[in-house]
């Protein structure tokens, strides 16, 4: 039994695993499935703020746009509501409308970053606006930054501040109305538009013409000294005023008496920002112009002092006042655009992704412009210079960025771009300080040796002799004698660079190598194949004869020297 027991035991147990593996073969719990991630959670986005109150900057400048338009239930949402109170915000936005014109303090140095700035006296989420002055009473205007759960982390004027307003609106409305205010019609100051009344637009008008009269004057002050002092001494005295750097100055003394008149006005406060920052554009351009003036004048007094030495560089001081321009161009409107509010890193790199677009549509240009920077630095070409550009002679009249201009013989403007004119056969004759006569002319075949070399010695010694004419270089040889003549060679240096002097004294040469041949009493060969006659004479025996004997009297005394004999021994 015990055994039997332990058999059918044994059959149970791996009956129940045989059922337990096939099971769990079968079971579709066991299929293959892809491992797929959980889905990852979203951050949640910081929220926006549709009144624009990121920066202590925005925030104060969208108040002061609301307030200006006298939507004053919108510029409530930028004051910082007291817990507990039944405080009418709306209330306090008119009240701070009427005390615009006391605030002191400069809103264009605010910070427009987020998080603000740390300031001295004030804890960290808190940043100093300017302040309120009226009659001896001043409240500091603080911008805190708060948690709001609709729009997230946003800066509005602090509660303390907003519980001055009333205080300081009721002090304002007891202050007398000055004598100024008595004296301007009612109709004049009480009606406004764009938020200023009448009389502050006429006085605003006046100032412009105030201004300028009154830097004119300043200038003529400052420059009575010196025309005193000119008369004194009978000099003639020219003031600064007088120069083309008085026009920027004049500008710049405008501007800034301009800006205190305006200051002084107290327009309000929005259109004061923009307005300063108009002016601060203005006065950047203007002081741009000066320094523009002022470069212009260096690089005229280098070049006319290069030109007066004759030391060759004035094209290049020419290229960098034209770059300086540029470079002053853009640096002007960098900074205006800076003071305007215009983000400029943004700017600049779209400027710098346009810059590349540009670059890859215009490499033309930009080869042409390098080429003129290579042109000029290397010294090649300078303005004035007689050159040979292909097969075109000229003179130089101008060397541009893009393009040389030469003026040609016949009086036409020739425009070669730089890129194409390192392509093209380039010869500056202005340069060469000795230029070369290489002339091949022709004696008829008919001509005897001793006339040959009576030619020979006469050109020889006229090429030494010729005061115009490089001594130790000049030669006239026999070239060859194929067809029906001898062929001579003529090499010799001209000492001048002058094309038209050259031209002259090639002349000379010519036509004293016409006399020298015409004496020896033979011809020049035409380029034609000869065809001789009975009748025909052929060259002058006579003259012939006689040169003939005359030769061999001078070889037989040793007076006669023939070019070459020293190298070739020829006797």
């Amino acid at each position: 039994m015990s055994r039997s027991l332990n058999w059918s035991y044994t059959l149970h147990v791996a009956l129940a695993v045989f059922l337990f593996a096939g099971s769990a073969v079968h079971s579709p719990a066991q299929f293959a499935k892809p491992v797929t991630p959980p889905p990852a959670k979203a951050e949640p986005t910081a929220p926006i703020d549709p009144l624009g109150r990121e920066t202590p900057l925005s925030a104060m400048m969208g108040f002061l746009k609301y307030e200006t338009r006298d939507d004053f239930a919108t510029a409530a949402h930028f004051l910082q509501p007291t817990p507990g109170r039944n405080t009418n915000l709306t209330q306090r936005a008119k009240e701070f409308q009427a005390l615009r014109s006391s605030f002191k303090g400069k809103l264009g140095l605010l910070s427009d970053d987020p998080n603000g700035t740390i300031e001295p006296g004030l804890p960290p989420g808190q940043v100093r606006a300017g302040a309120l002055v009226v009659n001896g009473t001043t409240a500091d205007i603080i911008l805190t930054r708060v948690d709001d759960p609709a729009s997230g982390k946003i800066w509005l004027i602090s509660k303390e501040t907003v519980a001055s307003f009333p205080e300081l609106y009721s002090q304002l409305k007891s202050e007398e109305p000055t004598t100024f205010d008595r004296i301007m019609p009612a109709a004049l100051s009480r009606r406004h538009v764009l938020g200023m009344s009448l009389v502050q637009w006429l006085e605003w008008l006046l100032s412009i013409p105030f201004a300028w009269s009154l830097a004119w004057f300043l200038g003529f002050l400052l420059s009575a000294p010196g025309r005193l002092w000119g008369k004194l001494r009978e000099h003639p005295f020219r003031t600064v005023w007088e120069t083309p750097l008085g026009m920027p100055l004049r500008c710049i003394i405008t501007i800034l008496i301009h800006s205190v008149c305006v200051h002084l006005l107290g327009p309000p406060l929005l259109y004061r920002v923009y307005y300063f920052r108009t002016m601060a554009a203005l006065l950047v351009g203007s002081f741009v112009w000066l320094v523009s003036r002022i470069s212009d004048r260096s690089f005229d007094h280098a070049v006319n002092r290069t030109r007066t030495q004759q030391k060759g560089g004035e094209s290049i001081l020419i290229l960098m006042q034209r770059l300086t321009h540029v470079v002053l161009l853009i640096i002007a409107l960098v900074i205006a655009l800076s003071l305007l509010g215009v983000n400029m890193k943004t700017a600049l790199t779209g400027l710098g992704i346009g810059g590349l677009a540009i670059a890859l549509a215009a490499q033309k240009t930009l080869e042409n412009l390098i080429g003129g920077v290579s042109l000029l630095m290397d010294q090649a070409v300078h303005v004035g210079d007689f050159c040979m550009i292909g097969d075109k002679r000229g003179t130089v009249e101008d060397i541009g960025l893009r393009s040389l201009k030469l003026r040609t013989l016949d009086q036409n403007l020739l425009t070669v771009p730089n890129g194409l004119l390192a392509q093209m056969q380039f010869e500056n004759l202005t340069s060469r300080h000795k230029l070369l006569i290489n002339q091949n002319f022709s004696l008829r075949i008919e001509t005897q040796a001793e006339q040959l070399r009576f030619v020979l010695d006469r050109v020889q010694n006229m090429l030494d002799e010729h005061s115009a004419i490089e001594s130790g270089t000049s030669r006239i040889r026999v070239s060859d004698f194929a067809g029906a003549a001898f062929g001579l060679e003529l090499f010799a240096y001209v000492e001048t660079g002058d094309w038209a002097e050259f031209t002259a004294i090639r002349q000379d040469v010519i036509l004293k190598i016409a006399e020298i041949v015409e004496a020896a009493g033979t011809r020049f060969a035409a380029p034609t194949q000869l065809t001789y006659l009975a009748r025909d004479a052929g060259v002058d025996m006579e003259r012939a004869q006689g040169v003939v004997r005359r030769v061999t009297e001078l070889r037989a005394s040793g007076a006669f020297r023939f070019p070459g004999e020293s190298r070739t021994g020829t006797k």
